[in-house]
This record gives structure tokens, C-alpha cells and sequence, in this order.
């Protein structure tokens, strides 16, 4: 499959020594961790001894997990840990870790969890089959992705903004949003395709609206990715200051954020 190339050698465009990268995260985590949660704990294996939460940022999913499975050891894997939390959760283990190279980080492993990872990877597809290749028999694979739902309109304030983002993404990190359309499915084919089994699909969507934490979450990415989208000439400053202001404080029907979750199962 043909990748994105990144034409970005500076620092990276979601950069994680950004001032408001923590507060960013943490917007995300809100917004998302109580339905990631209910997922993990539907299609969890019973009694999970290994579990893999990769690109585990602030750590909130992996917390959950290590609380949810005492007996069991999470590896909180990141390429950087400076915002990982464990709160001292003995079963929880930070790892810093590469998942598009590095081997897994343990043998054998019942659950793995990746959210607004693979999107970024040179080749989506390639390290899915790598992580497929790390679950135990009966183990579980959950990929979750952000999408935007409907699809942004370029002709409006804030879908022009948005779509702006998704330009500076693929651009300087080489988030292609073919890999999220190819997930798009239920049952997703490309579990299917390495032999997964139980797959399935489901898309949450969260409306922005005033200091909602999709909204919030939306304009701290606007704000960080600022200097890109100016000066790639995306935006101009009156459209942006118009865009990050409309998710400060109004209630918007669409678009709206979404998220994109899929699973399935290593045949036993």
C-alpha cells in the first residue's frame, strides 16, 4: 500500500513538549476513555494475564486497565513518556517504545489497545499485521481513530479549519485518512485479512459544543498546530482566531468529532 510522506524534519507537529500538551491529552482522555472503557471491558479475554495499551500518552486507559485487571501486567508503551502517569499502580509498566519497529514488548499478549496510533505510522496496515502477531491465542486487538463526522465542509469557518488540520497532519506526520476510511466497515476487513475472528465496529460521535471536551480538545489542536497552518498558507489569522473562537463558546450542530473503534479476536 502507498504511505504519506512526511516533509516535516523539525519537530514533530503534535509536538508533546508543547505547554499544552498535558491539558490536550487529558481533553481527549475525557472525551473518549468512558466508551473506550465499556469496549475493553466487553471484549477483554477472561482473565487477561498480558495487556499492551500502545501510545498510552497520559496513561488514563492504562490506568483503568491495570485497576480493572489487578493480576494482570499493562505495558504502557509510548515513543515519549513524559506525560505517563502510573500513580504508582505496581502491575502497570512504562515502557518507552516504538510501535511501528520495536518487538513487542512482551510474549504472548491477551489484550491490546491503540488509540490515535496507527494513523500516524508509516504503514498502518504493515504494523496492525505486527500487533496481530503479538496476541495469544483468544487474545483481543481494539484500534481506535478519530474521524470527523459528517465529513468536514471546506466552506464553512470552522469544517475549513478543521479540514486545514487534517492537511498539516498528513503532510508533516502522515496521517493519510485512507487508513481510517479502510477501517470504515463492520466487520472491518482489515482484521479480517490477518485472520481475526468476533470483529466488529462502532463509531461515537461527539458534538462541539461549549467547553465540551470535544471542543476543547479541537481548539487546543487548532492552537497548536497554529504556526503550520499559517504558515503553509492553509489559513489566515482572521479564519483561524474565527474557528478556535466558534469552539470556545457556541454549540454547533455539526461537524463534530467522532471516534472510530474496531476489534477482533486470534482464533483460539
Amino acid at each position: 500500500m502507498d504511505t504519506a510522506p512526511r516533509h516535516d524534519s523539525g519537530p514533530p507537529a503534535l509536538d508533546p513538549a508543547w505547554e499544552h500538551e498535558s491539558l490536550r491529552l487529558d481533553r481527549l482522555a475525557v472525551m473518549t476513555d468512558p466508551a473506550t472503557r465499556e469496549i475493553l471491558e466487553a471484549r477483554a479475554p477472561e482473565n487477561p494475564r498480558e495487556i499492551v495499551e500502545i501510545g498510552a500518552g497520559s496513561g488514563s486507559v492504562a490506568r483503568a486497565l491495570a485497576r480493572r485487571h489487578p493480576a494482570a501486567r499493562v505495558w504502557a508503551t509510548d515513543i515519549d513518556l513524559r506525560h505517563l502517569d502510573t500513580q504508582g499502580l505496581p502491575n502497570l509498566v512504562p515502557v518507552r517504545h516504538d510501535a511501528g519497529r520495536d518487538p513487542a514488548p512482551v510474549a504472548d499478549v491477551d489484550l491490546i489497545h491503540c488509540r490515535s496510533v496507527l494513523i500516524f505510522l508509516a504503514d498502518p496496515h504493515a504494523v496492525l499485521e505486527r500487533l496481530v502477531g503479538w496476541l495469544a491465542p483468544g487474545g483481543c486487538i481494539v484500534v481506535e481513530e478519530l474521524a470527523g463526522f459528517p465529513p468536514y465542509d471546506p466552506t464553512t469557518v470552522l469544517g475549513g479549519a478543521l479540514d486545514a488540520v487534517s492537511a498539516v497532519l498528513l503532510r508533516d506526520a502522515g496521517a493519510d485518512p485512507q487508513w481510517v476510511r479502510d477501517l470504515m466497515a463492520d466487520p472491518p476487513e482489515p482484521l479480517i485479512r490477518h485472520g481475526l475472528v468476533d470483529c466488529g465496529a462502532q463509531m461515537r460521535v461527539y458534538p462541539f459544543h461549549a467547553g465540551s471536551p470535544a471542543s476543547e480538545f479541537s481548539r487546543l489542536t487548532l492552537q497548536q498546530l497554529r504556526p503550520r497552518l499559517l504558515g503553509q498558507g492553509h489559513l489566515t489569522e482572521d479564519h483561524l482566531d474565527a474557528a478556535v473562537a466558534l469552539l470556545g463558546g457556541h454549540d454547533l450542530d455539526e461537524p463534530a468529532s467522532a471516534v472510530l473503534s474496531v476489534w477482533g479476536h486470534r482464533p483460539r
